[in-house]
C-alpha cells in the first residue's frame, strides 16, 4: 500500500524526507503555480503529486442562485490540465463550501446542480485519465453528501468510471457512518484519507486503524491512502505516522 500526505508546495522537501510515497497538493494551490518549477522540485525530491484535493475555491458555487456554469468549465478545464502536468491521477472532490445549498434552496435542485457540476468534471477527467473521488463530508462542513453511501449515489448517477468515491474515517466517525458500509462502495471506493482521533496524527489517538485496513484489504483496495490531518511538529510527526500506519497496514 503506498501511503502519502497532504502537504503544501513548499512542504514537498519535508513529506519526501519522511518517506512518504506521495504528496496530496490541493488543487487551488496550483492554479497560479508555475508547473515547470513544481515538477522540478517533486523530480529532485524524488516524489509524485498522485493526488489532489481542494478542489474548488470558495468563491466558485455549484449549487445555488448564482451558479455561473462558464466559469465553472473553464476553471475544471484549467485545473485537470494543470493536475495531469504534474502526474496527478485523484482528484478529490469535498469543496464543502462551493457545493452547500443556500437555506431555503430545494435539495432536489441543488442535487441535481452537483450532478451537473459532475458531468462537467467527468468531460475533462476523460481527457486527461483523471478519477474524480467523491468526498463524504460532516454536516459542519457541508449540508449535502454526508456519506459515502451518499456519494456512490452521485456517482452512479453520472455513470462513468472517471468518477467514484472517497472515505475519510474522521468524517465518517462524526456522522457516525459504519466501516462495514465499504463493503457497499467497494467497486467505487478511489481513494482514502486517514488521520487519528479529532484529526490529530495518526498513532497519537488510539483510533482503530487495524479495523479500516482489513476492510480495505478484504474489498480489493488498490489505491492510495492519504495522511489528511493537523500537525504539531509535520517535520517529526509525519515519519512517525507513517511508520505507524505501514506498521498497522501490515
Amino acid at each position: 500500500m503506498k501511503f502519502g500526505c497532504c502537504g503544501s508546495i513548499e512542504e514537498i522537501e519535508i513529506v519526501s524526507s519522511s518517506g512518504a510515497d506521495f504528496i496530496e497538493f490541493t488543487v487551488t494551490s496550483i492554479m497560479q503555480a508555475d508547473i515547470k518549477d513544481v515538477k522540478e522540485r517533486l523530480n529532485r525530491a524524488n516524489l509524485s503529486a498522485y493526488s489532489f484535493n481542494v478542489f474548488l475555491p470558495g468563491d466558485l458555487p455549484i449549487t445555488g442562485y448564482n451558479v455561473d456554469k462558464k466559469r465553472i468549465d473553464s476553471y475544471v478545464k484549467e485545473a485537470l490540465e494543470r493536475v495531469k502536468l504534474l502526474g496527478g491521477e485523484v482528484i478529490v472532490f469535498g469543496s464543502g463550501r462551493s457545493r452547500s445549498f443556500p437555506e431555503g434552496f430545494p435539495r432536489e435542485t441543488a442535487s441535481s446542480q452537483i450532478i451537473e457540476f459532475l458531468n462537467i468534471v467527468d468531460r475533462y477527467a476523460k481527457t486527461y485519465d483523471i478519477k474524480i473521488a467523491i468526498e463524504p463530508l460532516n454536516r459542519k462542513e457541508s449540508n449535502i453528501i454526508n456519506s459515502t453511501v451518499e456519494a456512490l449515489e452521485f456517482a452512479n448517477k453520472v455513470n462513468s468510471p472517471n468518477i467514484g468515491v472517497l472515505i475519510d474515517n474522521y468524517h465518517a466517525d462524526l456522522e457516525n457512518e459504519p466501516l462495514s458500509n465499504i463493503y457497499k462502495i467497494k467497486d467505487k471506493l478511489y481513494h482514502v484519507h486517514v488521520s487519528d482521533r479529532e484529526r490529530v496524527a495518526p498513532g497519537k489517538n488510539n483510533y482503530d486503524f487495524k479495523s479500516l485496513f482489513n476492510i480495505l484489504k478484504e474489498v480489493g483496495y488498490r489505491g492510495s491512502i492519504s495522511i489528511e490531518c493537523r500537525w504539531e511538529d509535520k517535520k517529526t510527526e509525519l515519519p512517525r505516522s507513517l511508520e505507524y500506519l505501514r506498521k498497522e497496514w501490515g
